[in-house]
């Protein structure tokens, strides 16, 4: 069906009205523009949702793994063991590999299952635990600095940002009451 039988077709209105006389027998240029426009935004975003997951599935999320740790085990004391457990593995998957010296890393995860033990038992207090976590973490920085300053870093990029979390944890502030913050593990 042609324009002149559309037109006869409708009584004339498509003569008056210009979206009458097109149709939508073909695919027109305004579409081709949107289609092409959408496929460029697609894959621009797409390039991006890559490279972001690219560099998230290289590490853990360390705040969300710690969270999932703190609710998933919110007794401290009953639940001791499985939420250092938790921890642990929350720090071996997304600090471990952005670390230079990740032995040291092992050091403080290993005081922690031993105290998380000890809690559990009842011979040690979540106080207690938390001032000897804050002191071997802050003891552990140091090292991991004097480290870092006797052997120049080789290329290294920017640090990753699990790493900056972990070194700015478990301050002397985790040692009081209310040591139960994201910050304090």
């Amino acid at each position: 069906m042609g324009p002149f039988e559309r037109a006869r077709a409708d009584g004339g209105e498509a003569a008056v009205n210009p979206r009458r006389r097109r149709g939508n027998d073909g695919f027109t240029m305004r579409n081709a523009v949107f289609a092409l426009l959408f496929s460029l935004l697609a894959g621009c975003g797409g390039t991006r949702l890559a490279l972001q997951s690219e560099a998230e599935e290289s590490s853990v999320n360390l705040a969300d793994a710690l969270a999932d740790c703190r609710n998933g085990f919110p007794d401290q004391i009953a639940q001791a063991v499985p939420r250092a457990d938790c921890i642990v593995k929350a720090t071996e998957l997304s600090v471990r590999p952005g670390l230079r010296f990740p032995e040291l890393l092992d050091r403080e995860n290993m005081l922690r299952k031993a105290l998380a033990a000890q809690v559990a038992a009842g011979n040690v207090s979540l106080l207690e635990r938390n001032d000897r976590i804050a002191k071997t973490h802050k003891a552990i920085l140091a090292e991991e600095a004097e480290r870092l300053r006797a052997a120049p870093s080789e290329g290294q990029g920017a640090t990753p940002l699990a790493v900056v979390q972990w070194r700015a944890s478990n301050s002397d502030a985790c040692a009081r009451l209310g040591g139960n913050s994201p910050n304090c593990y």
